[in-house]
């Protein structure tokens, strides 16, 4: 597969043409603190460059929005699968992997790979999954609740902390409506996250239904880990223009930043 070269962009352009929103999420930390860019692309431009970019794209072009926003969203942006590092459906249609990220229901709150960002892309309505975000709070109440229940599952641990975190308004709950979701993986935000079941989930465990794939990206998991995070991935939606722009951006990125 292969995709046009990379059209340069930035915030500012994205923002002159389509309506945006800042502070769309409660995600206080040591004190009260909103989060979240979205970003509304009218449905006649999401045909054309940038918004057919691949999310290798947003996730380098946007760097700083990231940053800053800790979460920059693109509600109904349809998908470009290219270098998809893997497409993570409900666990049951992952039976035959040995990655317990693809076979577990929910997941204890990570970074993944820091500091490089993360993308997640719907084409459509996620019925029994979402991602679980929260603040650097997130990690400290999931650390006490295992030591006064240690013998919980990540299961149990989220029914109480899930709910507790969108009322006390350190948590939010994104990843499943269609669109492009960016997550950072810095210190910039101190965001973590995880899978966590919607309340549909075990009716959907019961009848073994399939839920719409949510595509993964990562710069490090394109570059290192695309063959072995999903032993089904295969190779389709592969562009070698695509990773080799990755490639270029993280050397100019590090030569900028010798102290990483």
């Amino acid at each position: 597969m292969s995709t046009p070269a990379r059209v340069p962009f930035t915030l500012r352009d994205l923002q002159a043409e389509c309506a945006s929103e800042a502070g769309v999420h409660r995600l206080d930390d040591e004190g009260p603190r909103s989060l979240g860019l979205r970003i509304h692309v009218p449905p006649e431009l999401r045909g054309r460059a940038p918004y057919t970019s691949t999310a290798y794209a947003f996730l380098q072009q946007l760097r700083g929005a990231i940053h800053e926003h800790g979460l920059v969203e693109f509600p109904g942006l349809p998908v470009n699968p290219t270098n998809h590092t893997l497409a993570q459906r409900a666990p049951w249609e992952h039976a035959y992997s040995q990655n317990p990220f693809l076979t577990g229901t929910g997941q204890l709150l990570h970074q993944d790979t820091p500091p490089y960002p993360t993308a997640f892309w719907l084409g459509a309505e996620r019925r029994f999954f979402a991602t679980w975000v929260t603040s650097r709070q997130g990690p400290r109440h999931e650390h006490a609740a295992r030591r006064g229940a240690p013998h919980a599952t990540v299961d149990d641990l989220h029914r109480t902390l899930v709910p507790a975190s969108l009322r006390d308004g350190w948590g939010v709950l994104v990843n499943h409506q269609p669109g492009l979701l960016l997550i950072d993986n810095s210190d910039a935000s101190g965001l973590y996250h995880g899978r966590t079941c919607l309340p549909a989930a075990m009716e959907g465990a019961r009848a073994k239904e399939p839920d719409e794939p949510s595509l993964a990206f990562n710069e490090v998991g394109l570059l290192q880990y695309i063959d072995t995070l999903d032993e089904r991935r295969g190779t389709g939606h592969r562009c070698a223009v695509d990773r080799a722009e990755v490639v270029a951006f993280l050397r100019a990125e590090e030569r900028a930043t010798p102290s990483r």
